[in-house]
């Protein structure tokens, strides 16, 4: 089995609510993709780059370059990132023009990681399974993987609800 690269972005899928006197904020802490991953026994070697702590409504030009200059450094084939809806489209255009030699799987999570009622577990399974099954086949290189759904990204298209669908 070979190696999966996880690149953390944050968003959601990192959030942790704080409550203080008079209000929630949101914070960061340790990202999701560690504690996902110590709730299953790993059976392939995994690397993980935390390289943006930053909503996603806040990253620019130069934040998608660091994240494609970092995906062109990682050695092996299939990586996973967790990235935000807001500008996940903007990302993939930009991981789509320089990699086809990749397997590369933007996820995202409704709900942060640390509630009951996440989908962060899921969507990050399903990432992984979509790198381990999905690699001999080639057809399409970015993908996203969320709401319990795996998209091809040449073929989707963002929602105003933060989900994406199928363009017919």
């Amino acid at each position: 089995m070979k190696k999966i690269t996880f690149i953390t972005c944050w968003w959601t899928i990192d959030k942790d609510y704080s409550v203080d006197k008079w209000s929630y904020y949101f914070t960061f802490w340790e990202p999701a993709i560690y504690r996902i991953l110590r709730l299953v026994n790993l059976w392939f070697q995994t690397e993980i780059i935390d390289l943006l702590q930053k909503d996603s409504l806040d990253m620019d030009e130069y934040d998608r370059v660091s994240v494609k200059d970092t995906v062109q450094w990682v050695a092996n084939d299939r990586i996973i990132i967790t990235h935000g809806t807001d500008t996940m489209i903007d990302t993939w255009k930009l991981l789509d023009k320089y990699f086809k030699d990749k397997i590369i799987v933007l996820v995202w999570s409704s709900i942060p990681e640390n509630f009951k009622n996440t989908d962060a577990h899921i969507n990050i399974w399903l990432a992984i399974w979509i790198c381990n099954t999905l690699a001999d086949r080639k057809e399409y290189w970015v993908y996203i993987c969320m709401n319990w759904q795996v998209f091809n990204i040449h073929n989707v298209q963002k929602n105003n609800d933060w989900t994406f669908s199928e363009i017919k």
